[in-house]
């Protein structure tokens, strides 16, 4: 039995969801079930007054860094994401219960609510063709609310939450269940650290802990060191709470944001976490599946090698931090990594989750049998 919206919120309970059909891939357990999940999708076509008409950019280099996404964005969703995206409706496992998209659904960039709103409808219906009345959910990126973005984004977000989990939120951080497991959606762009400690107080004794949100919630090894969730150096009290108590609740991160696939794995005398980043951006090029990095002491590489990149500042939100400031933040969090692996490749994903396994099936591209495996649970 696949299920659809309606069957989907005739089995929530009072938080959410609960079991309606066992996983065909995990079998023999009491509660099993799978996910299929995009990464980052910037939603976009051609020609550019389709959305854009009447944006102004809030800086001179943003004119030049936003013709280069407008124009990647369109190119990509003319053919690879259409072809992506029927793959994973292709490969979806009779025991799916949602879809769930990494956030920066769209590109942004609009002048006004009315086209933020037609973007995000437009962009919901390209990532869910062929998954018919599937469930999908998304989270708050940082491209779904810039620019003036973020009332259409709550509206259309709420909305999103009303149909297919039959709730009622008020704001882009939320918990729901799936059975025995709970899910801990956190908005990156404005997390609300008193929200997120109710969310964790009120799913103790989950089976599996999810946080999903759009960004790592460690310092990544790329040029966007300092994109991560609490990531302002005000928030460092924040941060450091918040990575204690997941490595208490033995968490596993859903997440996007780095335009990478990507594994990290932390164990310490508090716990342990794993953290799976997500990408569908998908360029001509960025198709290899060879890892970029492979090994816990690769971590930081390239924030120490491409210095001039750390100080560029991106979207308007740099957190001016220098060099050195941002080797002491992966330093901070280089104890208990024993597992960190980073691919260019993009593709699609689909959870596999059961009480004695959780693991992720990575489909490079458009691929229909899985590229690779990750193991996420149990951490040994």
């Amino acid at each position: 039995m696949r299920t659809t919206r309606r069957t989907f919120f005739a089995g929530c309970g009072a938080w959410g969801l609960s079991a309606l059909c066992g996983c065909q891939s995990v079998k023999g357990t009491s509660h099993s079930y799978s996910i299929s999940l995009l990464g980052d999708t910037h939603f976009d076509t051609a020609p550019q007054t389709v959305y854009h008409t009447g944006w102004k950019p809030a800086h001179a280099a943003d004119a030049r860094d936003r013709q280069n996404e407008f124009t990647r964005n369109a190119e990509m969703w003319t053919d690879r994401l259409p072809r992506l995206v029927a793959s994973a409706a292709a490969v979806r496992c009779p025991d799916v219960k949602f879809l769930f998209q990494m956030g920066d659904l769209i590109q942004g960039d609009c002048a006004g609510t009315p086209d933020y709103l037609r973007f995000l409808a437009d962009a919901r219906r390209a990532c869910t063709k062929g998954f018919g009345d599937l469930p999908f959910l998304t989270v708050c990126g940082n491209h779904d609310i810039r620019n003036g973005g973020a009332p259409a984004y709550d509206a259309f977000f709420q909305g999103l939450v009303r149909e297919s989990l039959g709730r009622t939120v008020e704001s882009c951080n939320f918990l729901f269940f799936e059975g025995p497991d709970a899910f801990l959606v956190i908005d990156f762009m404005r997390p609300d650290a008193a929200r997120i400690e109710r969310m964790l107080k009120d799913s103790a004794g989950a089976r599996h802990t999810f946080i999903v949100v759009h960004s790592a919630i460690a310092p990544s090894d790329t040029w966007g060191a300092y994109w991560f969730l609490f990531g302002k150096p005000e928030d460092a009290e924040s941060r450091r709470w918040l990575f204690k108590m997941l490595l208490r609740r033995r968490a596993i991160v859903l997440c996007g944001h780095l335009h990478y696939t990507q594994m990290r794995r932390w164990r310490r005398p508090e716990g342990e976490l794993v953290e799976f980043c997500m990408n569908s951006v998908w360029r001509p090029a960025e198709d290899r599946v060879a890892p970029v990095f492979s090994t816990p002491a690769q971590y930081g590489s390239y924030v120490k090698a491409h210095p001039a990149a750390m100080n560029e500042e991106h979207d308007g939100c740099h957190q001016h931090r220098t060099v050195p400031e941002l080797l002491a933040l992966v330093d901070e969090y280089r104890p208990g990594l024993v597992d960190y692996r980073m691919y260019r490749a993009a593709g699609h994903y689909q959870l596999h989750v059961s009480d004695q396994a959780v693991t992720m099936d990575f489909f490079a591209c458009d691929a229909r049998v899985p590229t690779m495996r990750f193991d996420l649970l149990p951490l040994t």
